[in-house]
């Protein structure tokens, strides 16, 4: 008989801790840990803002219960986006770690823009203050991604770049902040990018303004 009053015991004990409220404005919200903080974190380039706005129907929700697809159907919204991680801190807080693409170009192509990642990935443009220093592209990106990894392997500081000029022959200008012009052969340009920055330093090429190495094994200065 014990046994038997503990079982109903346990049962309803259950029932209790899973029935949603039946109020008509709150008939979807379960008090089986339901969620009361939504913090966002790691973001540099979306919208904070709406996006709390946009997770804020997860409020009063279980967190037990939760339903990620919900989720990652407001985040995949967010072109910086690139992937999310969602940690559960009982009682009631949810955690939205975000990771993004961060661009490191801005390109200009047929009159519109886009951001870029080193990889290629293009993101639609929205001004952000932290972008505003980034290096333009004009024309098309084609092998940008083999340029730029071949950039960070060299002594070149990246940070001196104004823009990338791509021509249809495929290949490349690179300006510079202080106006100067390096011109890339269209193959083999590594050595160049490598040997680049150790010649711009040099105080015998100061007064040059364009680096010209179009023709193989030679530097044409002007």
């Amino acid at each position: 008989m014990i046994k038997k009053k503990n079982f109903f015991l346990l049962i309803f004990f259950f029932f209790s801790l899973t029935t949603y409220n039946l109020n008509e404005q709150k008939q979807s919200l379960s008090i089986f840990f339901p969620i009361k903080n939504i913090v966002i974190k790691n973001t540099f380039a979306i919208d904070l803002i709406k996006l709390k706005g946009e997770l804020e129907f997860l409020k009063g929700s279980s967190l037990f219960f939760l339903k990620e697809e919900k989720i990652i159907d407001v985040t995949t919204k967010y072109d910086f986006i690139s992937s999310i991680q969602l940690k559960k801190t009982y009682p009631n807080t949810l955690k939205v770690l975000i990771s993004e693409y961060r661009p490191v170009v801005t390109e200009i192509n047929e009159k519109k823009r886009y951001y870029m990642t080193k990889k290629g990935k293009k993101i639609n443009f929205v001004k952000r203050k932290i972008f505003e220093n980034l290096p333009v592209i004009f024309g098309n990106h084609k092998n940008f991604s083999s340029l730029f990894e071949v950039l960070e392997k060299s002594n070149f500081n990246i940070k001196k770049i104004k823009a990338f000029y791509y021509f249809d022959v495929g290949r490349w200008d690179i300006e510079l902040k202080d106006k100067k012009i390096i011109k890339l052969p269209v193959v083999n340009y590594e050595k160049v990018l490598m040997e680049i920055g150790s010649v711009l330093n040099d105080s015998n090429f100061i007064k040059y303004q364009i680096f010209d190495y179009r023709i193989k094994d030679q530097l044409i200065l002007q």
